[in-house]
């Protein structure tokens, strides 16, 4: 896993202690450091199979019409940009390798226009469209392509957002649907909903 944060990791590693967990101190949003990180993960644990790209963060404050242009900036930068730079970095080393998975993660805001979160929505759905391309760029490759849209609010260890709702999904709901969507044979499409139920759907047309 890699983090600019070399505090988050070792607070990482605590929490899991396992030995299978990695961190790597780099910055993804620099297309050299994220070469960096793909040469410096292989030469350490072998040729890549599988890449999680959970990348950004939430965001609420003013309307698009009153936004900080440099708010804008940084949130496309952080939300969309980032994703470019690690399908630019990672995925060549996954195209011709067989079972190889490209994953990322989405929200209900690439589907939904949420007022007060306009760029969210904005990059999410920009970022379902990178996929889109990056799918059709790879037709007839080895590898798999999936965005895994969570519609629900992750409740995690840490969750301080107040009340939680009944149906919302935890980091572990989350986790072992993305171990799911890695396996080998895995059939789902390029686009995946949970919870499964949802009634927003991604056109994939």
């Amino acid at each position: 896993m890699p983090s600019r944060n070399p505090a988050r990791l070792t607070r990482l590693e605590g929490k899991i202690k396992s030995d299978r967990l990695h961190g790597y101190v780099g910055d993804i949003s620099d297309l050299s450091d994220a070469s960096r990180l793909r040469f410096l993960m292989a030469d350490d644990l072998g040729p890549i199979d599988a890449v999680v790209a959970s990348l950004g963060e939430w965001w609420e404050g003013s309307p698009l019409l009153s936004l900080d242009p440099a708010v804008w900036q940084r949130i496309i930068s952080d939300n969309l940009t980032s994703h470019f730079m690690v399908a630019r970095a990672f995925l060549p080393a996954l195209v011709d390798r067989a079972d190889s998975v490209y994953l990322t993660l989405g929200g209900i805001a690439s589907v939904l226009a949420v007022a007060g979160s306009g760029p969210i929505s904005v990059t999410g759905a920009a970022q379902a469209m990178l996929m889109r391309v990056l799918a059709a760029e790879a037709e007839g490759k080895a590898v798999r392509l999936h965005e895994v849209d969570v519609y629900t609010p992750i409740v995690t260890e840490d969750w301080d957002g107040g009340e939680i709702e009944p149906g919302w999904l935890s980091g572990r709901d989350v986790g072992a649907f993305v171990a799911d969507a890695l396996t080998p044979g895995f059939g789902g499409g390029l686009f995946l909903q949970i919870p499964e139920d949802t009634t927003f759907r991604r056109n994939e047309v």
